[in-house]
């Protein structure tokens, strides 16, 4: 057995809690906690009492009853170094360890220290999910079993049936058969997923083996038809050769090294009867230019004038005598320029023709060259021709002969496949056989197997229990639950109702009673005993005075026989007055919540 005992929890920056750190320890006794909201005259509400419950799930479970994002757990006003410290002690068949829980907000944090040595493990969810399992309990259990929170907490009673069995298999300590039912379903879809596969290679290997079967006869036909095309084949290719060599002894490859030596001759000639051409060209030029320049002084020079154009002076008969002599002079030197002009024209005249006759006897050898190399082509190509034929004659011979020789045999390929389809049969058969067994033990661990068997076996104490705790709270009705949890809820008449047919303070009433008795089940079964637990708003709505009398009396009966803290939150002034313990009160005042001394006021 294993017995958790709470010591003290310290809250700083978290929800309403300021930067002044507010400390609770969970002493024996029944704790009030209440506190008073300056912020709000005259107002009880707001406080920041529920923090402490949510601080200490939080401490756990790294979240809040709330289910608030983490932006909006720290504290609005410092927005920062939000931390909580949890510190408790397990004993483990006598032997005491101390543990903390520090888990911090902006920045994030969790460590979990052992007798002053830090345990933390490797991520934060992974802390979380170890203190858990120290703990044993689950957020669903920790919610119905240590602190209920009437504004945030969904009551048992009315809860869906999924959320209703999985809270009980927490209670009962029956997760592990649903983790065994969850396992063994994995398996046997794991087991399921072989045979189908093993299922799918006995199909593929018996189409393997009919298509083995299938080839060998093909095989065999195949081999008369290869053998037949063969000698088609090489009889072609005979008869190829024959054309071919008939070819080559009619092409005659003619001689292209005189052709390319008269080639390269005019070639080398070409540029220099060019060259001659611009050169005669360039001369015609120069003289056709001569010609017009004289021609034109001699059409300025006139002996009709009788002053000089120039300086304006009187010409006189020997002036008109040399000016005359002048231009006999030009007229000769135009004539000796036509004369020189034809001359070149006549040379010109001939270098054109010589390069014509050149380029017509280039043009000429030219396609003599290129016939020339054509049929040189033609014969290289029908000699390779020949040789391929010739290659491939060789190549089907080859074939022939080892047509036979390399006829596949298939009778080993054959016996293998038969026996590869034994074996897998085999595995088809264990496989059938494990699946079987998985069934048995998939219904042993479901939820009409074991678990409802060993429901039944617990079943009698929780409702003796749960019918004690309804009389205890002086309740209306009886309320049985079958190995399924089915409540079966009969009213004082007598007459089956729902439990959605009573009301708030009656259902309150049997939510309580399913409280207790689960905390009765739950340190029975679960193998862990909590010395703390808490009530939000407990004595604040529906309970009369006469509720709240007798819950006060199983409160002070389980601290008396459990050596419990019991902690309340109200906001109720005259609930002060039930405490056994200590009243812790707190005070909001500029929107931060800090615990201070309680005030005489409130203890009267």
């Amino acid at each position: 057995m294993k017995y958790v005992d709470f010591k003290r929890v310290e809250i700083k920056n978290f929800l309403s809690v300021g930067e002044s750190p507010v400390v609770i320890e969970f002493n024996k006794g029944l704790n009030i906690i209440t506190g008073n909201n300056k912020d709000k005259l005259d107002r009880r509400n707001g406080v920041g009492k529920s923090t402490v419950a949510d601080s200490v799930y939080f401490a756990i479970f790294g979240s809040t009853l709330r289910e608030l994002k983490k932006d909006h757990i720290v504290n609005n006003i410092t927005q920062r170094n939000c931390s909580i410290e949890l510190d408790f002690n397990i004993n483990t068949d006598g032997v005491i360890s101390e543990y903390k829980i520090s888990r911090r907000l902006s920045p994030t944090k969790c460590n979990l220290y052992k007798d002053g040595e830090d345990i933390t493990r490797d991520t934060i969810q992974n802390t979380t999910q170890y203190v858990q399992e120290l703990l044993n309990t689950t957020p669903e259990v920790f919610q119905n079993c240590v602190i209920m929170t009437i504004n945030n907490t969904v009551p048992f009673m009315a809860k869906k049936k999924l959320e209703k069995r999985k809270f009980i298999e927490g209670i009962f300590n029956l997760q592990v058969f649903s983790n065994m039912l969850t396992d063994v379903r994995a398996e046997y879809n794991k087991v399921n997923k072989d045979l189908d596969i093993e299922c799918a290679r006995y199909e593929e290997i018996s189409n393997t083996l009919s298509n083995q079967q299938k080839q060998q006869s093909d095989a065999e036909q195949d081999i008369i038809r290869n053998k037949q095309k063969l000698v088609l084949r090489k009889a072609n290719c005979e008869k190829d050769i024959k054309s071919i060599e008939l070819e080559i002894d009619d092409v005659s490859p003619i001689n292209t090294d005189d052709i390319t030596e008269k080639i390269n001759k005019i070639d080398s000639i070409i540029p220099k009867a060019e060259a001659k051409m611009q050169e005669l060209i360039g001369t015609e030029s120069k003289l056709s230019a001569m010609v017009e320049v004289n021609k034109t002084k001699r059409s300025k020079i006139s002996d009709e004038h009788t002053t000089c154009p120039t300086c304006l002076h009187k010409l006189d008969t020997e002036h008109k005598h040399l000016i005359r002599e002048e231009k006999e002079r030009i007229t000769d030197q135009i004539a000796t320029y036509q004369e020189a002009r034809e001359k070149v024209a006549a040379e010109l005249k001939e270098s054109v023709e010589l390069k014509s006759k050149l380029t017509t006897g280039r043009r000429e050898l030219t396609s003599k060259l290129q016939q020339a190399q054509i049929e040189r082509h033609k014969h290289k190509n029908l000699r390779d021709q020949l040789s391929n034929l010739q290659s491939q004659m060789s190549d089907i011979d080859d074939d022939i002969k080892s047509v036979d020789k390399n006829s596949v045999s298939y009778d080993k390929m054959l016996s293998d496949t038969s026996d590869r389809l034994d074996k897998t049969q085999v595995d088809i058969d264990r496989i059938k056989t494990e699946l079987a067994k998985l069934e048995i033990i998939k219904f042993i661990v479901s939820e009409e197997g074991v678990k409802s068997y060993i429901v039944k076996k617990i079943l009698q104490l929780f409702n003796s229990k749960l019918a004690y705790y309804l009389k205890r709270m002086d309740s209306n009705c009886i309320c049985v639950f079958n190995e399924y949890f089915e409540d079966e809820i009969v009213d004082e008449k007598g007459k089956p109702c729902s439990y959605f047919n009573f009301s708030g303070a009656e259902r309150k009433n049997i939510d309580l009673a399913c409280l207790f008795a689960f905390m009765d089940i739950r340190r029975l079964q679960g193998d862990v005993a909590f010395n703390f637990s808490m009530y939000d708003e407990l004595f604040d709505s529906s309970l009369d005075e006469r509720g709240v009398e007798l819950v006060i009396e199983i409160l002070k009966e389980r601290i008396d026989s459990f050596n419990e803290c019991i902690m309340v939150i109200s906001h109720r002034k005259e609930s002060t007055k039930l405490a056994t313990g200590e009243v812790i009160f707190l005070e909001k005042q500029n929107g931060v919540t800090t615990r201070v001394e309680t005030p005489e006021s409130e203890l009267k």
